[in-house]
């Protein structure tokens, strides 16, 4: 049986034994220990006759293999198979699975079913995804996670040792998925494609990649310092997308997020940058409208759609979120640029509240507490009391309840799927566009004032701030259930804010004359981004600085200001007319040129007499002006994507051209 399994050959200089599960490295003969004879009175250190026959007896016993009888046995006990103790809407929590096992490890139920390892709460207790055969699986179902082999390894201290593969579920990552509208397994048929199982023919598969995959480390990450423009004026004046970033567009029903989407997607034609958009909650037809427009546009060719239906299972809508960052983790690997735009990021806190409240709650208080606190060495530690679920801990040098821990570690394995890779892995990235239903904290917390009852005992005042508390209580409690269908509590939408690199947050659009017949509105103030200049593109750089200050001063001053002077009045409508500059129609995204020309007209005074109304017509006819009159100076600004001292003198020149003209006429 050994003679079967072991083959040596030299290839090289060196020696290798082949086994049917791997190969292992014998090191050439001048590297091998030396047992040197000390007889006849010669010294350690005397190499020039070894006793060569105990050499290669103490050389064979520390590079002997287990024969494969005793492989096969350690592989079968290695394989832990677990259960199904919860189980609602393609979500389960599994207990008993490996726990060494990574996330996205592709689990294998007994009844036939396939499911995906998505999070280890404790060393006993796993969440999964279930992706096929559903309706066979049951509590108690048995799993396991699939072992793709083992590799076998000489460790110099405890000689040979064997390490498992498990094998990674897969999502569809070639090409040829750009330009198509697919499911999470690679169907193009969407919505009410059949249930199909891992390896049946996928139309649109191409090369897979797998479903979930592990953060980019630090070491292999690189600063973002390159500008992704979208063409949307709001993102890329007041908060830039660096590529590599994660960034969040925060807005209430209505407020316009799936026009931004769009522009966005339409602002990559002819970038190079490949865009994947997860669509969840897309009916057939507004699939089919979506595409249509798209490739009237020439747009659809660098877009891929990744999509699940209204009534898709929980987990499927989850898969469909992952296997949108794979398709642009394969563009990313590949050295190229990528932009995923995720249109509904329900399934992530819908999957949390699913397995985490709900079903460890049903399981008990004690299992729920499970692996909520770990020891130094990483092991699960058992809370004491139902209060301890509250223990601080040190979480990314924040210290917060172990709960609140677990949560963010959760959501942090979708959005830090973003990340620009150094220059020796071929410096590509992946940029992250989350569409967030809900709105954020004002900044502008209530507080109970106590001073007005100073004649009070002490007693008496504990009693009433107790209740103007519980007060304050019930109407957020209130606020909370008269969200929109969809939309999530303030409390989830400031998590993902401080899990993010930056959120652009809109206001409902105006149905006031000042509105240009813009989709979406920016808030100025609630807009920030941590990247800080270095998303920017060099052309918008101080530009753009100029413009989020001035909004901000005049919404200080709005809010502040005890009177209105003559200065005050001023700034007012200037920064009404900055408003104004940042509104675009739909459908229509702004280049970089226009940004620019947009920019200086407003900064060096040419719009001053112009009406927050007409600002949309008076920029489009000085765009077009400018490129008649200064087209050397525009395409400097594209091709470059600076503003030098020349071209911003052209640009200038032929806007006070414009103003001239524009006086005559008068």
């Amino acid at each position: 049986l050994t003679g079967r399994c072991f083959k040596e050959h030299v290839v090289r200089g060196a020696t290798w034994r082949h086994h049917h599960l791997g190969a292992v490295r014998l090191l050439p003969l001048r590297h091998r220990p030396r047992v040197l004879a000390r007889a006849n009175g010669k010294d350690d250190d005397d190499e020039t006759n070894p006793d060569w026959d105990k050499e290669m007896s103490i050389f064979n016993k520390r590079i002997s293999a287990p024969n494969q009888l005793e492989t096969l046995r350690e592989l079968e006990g290695s394989v832990n198979v677990g259960k199904v103790v919860y189980m609602q809407d393609n979500v389960a929590i599994l207990s008993g699975l490996n726990s060494d096992a990574p996330f996205g490890t592709k689990i294998a139920f007994v009844t036939g079913g396939t499911g995906v390892l998505l999070w280890h709460r404790s060393e006993n207790l796993a969440f999964a995804l279930i992706l096929g055969g559903a309706a066979d699986i049951t509590l108690g179902t048995h799993a396991s996670c699939i072992i793709k082999g083992v590799l076998q390894v000489v460790d110099e201290v405890q000689g040979p040792v064997t390490k498992k593969e498990f094998e990674l579920f897969e999502s569809p990552a070639g090409a040829d998925v750009f330009g198509s509208v697919l499911d999470f397994l690679g169907m193009s048929k969407i919505p009410g494609a059949a249930e199909v199982s891992q390896g049946a023919c996928r139309p649109n598969m191409g090369k897979p990649v797998p479903l979930l995959n592990q953060q980019v480390t630090m070491m292999n990450r690189e600063q973002v310092t390159e500008p992704l423009l979208t063409g949307v004026k709001a993102l890329d004046v007041l908060t830039p997308v660096g590529r590599g970033c994660s960034m969040l567009v925060i807005g209430r029903k209505g407020s316009g997020k799936a026009a931004l989407v769009e522009d966005a997607i339409l602002g990559q034609r002819g970038t190079g940058v490949g865009v994947v958009l997860a669509s969840i909650n897309r009916t057939r037809e507004e699939l089919l409208a979506l595409a249509s427009r798209l490739e009237a546009a020439g747009a659809l060719g660098h877009t891929a759609i990744v999509s699940a239906e209204p009534d898709a299972p929980l987990g499927k809508k989850f898969a469909t979120l992952c296997t949108a960052y794979s398709i642009g983790e394969r563009v990313r690997d590949n050295g190229g640029h990528a932009l995923v735009i995720l249109d509904d990021l329900s399934p992530l806190p819908n999957a949390w509240s699913t397995l985490a409240l709900q079903g460890l709650g049903s399981l008990g208080q004690e299992v729920a507490r499970e692996g909520l606190i770990k020891d130094p060495q990483g092991r699960d530690l058992i809370l004491p009391s139902p209060k301890s679920d509250e223990e601080l801990v040190d979480y990314e040098g924040m210290l917060i309840s172990g709960a609140v821990a677990q949560r963010r570690g959760f959501f942090s394995t979708l959005f830090l799927r973003a990340a620009k890779m150094s220059r020796s892995l071929g410096g590509g990235s992946l940029s992250a566009l989350i569409v967030v239903p809900g709105s954020p904290a004002t900044g502008q917390a209530k507080r109970i004032d106590m001073d007005k009852y100073q004649t009070l005992s002490e007693e008496q005042k504990a009693k009433i701030k107790a209740a103007l508390e519980k007060k304050m209580a019930e109407e957020q409690a209130s606020q909370d259930s008269q969200l929109a269908e969809g939309e999530i509590a303030t409390e989830l939408v400031e998590e993902y804010i401080s899990i993010a690199d930056g959120q652009l947050v809109l206001d409902p659009p105006l149905s006031s004359p000042n509105s240009n017949g813009a989709a979406y509105r920016p808030n100025s103030r609630l807009s920030i981004t941590r990247i800080g200049n270095r998303a920017y593109p060099k052309a918008l750089d101080n530009l753009a600085n100029k413009i989020r200050l001035s909004l901000v001063q005049a919404d200080d001053a709005r809010k502040f200001s005890a009177s209105t002077d003559a200065r005050t009045a001023k700034e007012e409508a200037k920064s009404q007319r900055l408003e104004a500059a940042l509104l675009q129609q739909p459908g229509k995204p702004a280049s970089l040129e226009e940004q620019v020309v947009t920019l200086l007209a407003v900064q060096s005074g040419f719009t001053d007499n112009v009406l927050p109304e007409s600002m949309a017509s008076f920029i489009a006819q000085a765009f077009d002006f400018v490129k008649e009159e200064a087209p050397q100076a525009l395409e400097e600004v594209r091709s470059t994507q600076m503003l030098t001292a020349t071209a911003e003198k052209g640009i200038l020149d032929a806007l006070a051209t414009l103003q001239s003209s524009a006086k005559q006429t008068v």
